[in-house]
């Protein structure tokens, strides 16, 4: 039975080769319910307070960004705050697929970015404002920076609650 030892080894092999596919090094997905607004403020309040941000402006762009969803997506923007893998990974060590779609994960990440924006726009000697952090988290640093941080030279998103925030109402969204 000469055939017995190739088959052998194509079996071992197939072993091992199942064996080592399942060690990969990845996050679970965890189903998780969709979070509540009640919830999204909450989790809103210690980071903002951290850095010294309006909680309510966050509140009001995660409904700008993602109209609470947690599963939102758009392009490569996902989550919450419709966050891009280059902003994330200026923030996060965590991988960003399938961390991203962790509404918690996602919107420290968020914040930790606007907190990134805000200090880069420091460093260049940018006078704060929210519209300013706002088109700069919206439309990423490079793209304003060419702009010279002019939130007047860029397009308002289309969106009513944008439209608000640029004309600097914080409180477009009434938290729970």
């Amino acid at each position: 039975m000469p055939w017995i030892r190739p088959t052998l080894y194509f079996v071992a092999l197939g072993l091992v080769f199942a064996a080592l596919s399942s060690c990969r090094r990845t996050e679970p997905v965890v189903e998780q319910p969709p979070p509540t607004k009640a919830e999204i403020w909450a989790a809103i309040q210690p980071r903002a307070t951290r850095y010294r941000m309006d909680p309510a402006f966050i509140y009001a762009l995660v409904a700008a960004e993602s109209n609470f969803d947690h599963k939102a997506k758009n392009g490569s923007a996902r989550g919450l705050m419709q966050l891009m893998p280059g902003a994330w990974k200026a923030v996060s060590s965590r991988p960003y697929e399938p961390t991203v779609w962790d509404w918690r994960a996602n919107l420290e990440a968020g914040i930790d970015y606007l907190a990134y924006t805000r200090s880069y726009l420091q460093r260049r000697k940018v006078p704060f404002s929210y519209p300013v952090l706002l088109a700069s988290f919206h439309y990423g640093l490079d793209y304003m920076e060419e702009r010279g941080f002019d939130a007047s030279r860029v397009a308002v998103p289309d969106n009513a609650i944008y439209r608000d925030l640029w004309r600097g109402n914080l409180t477009p969204v009434a938290p729970p």
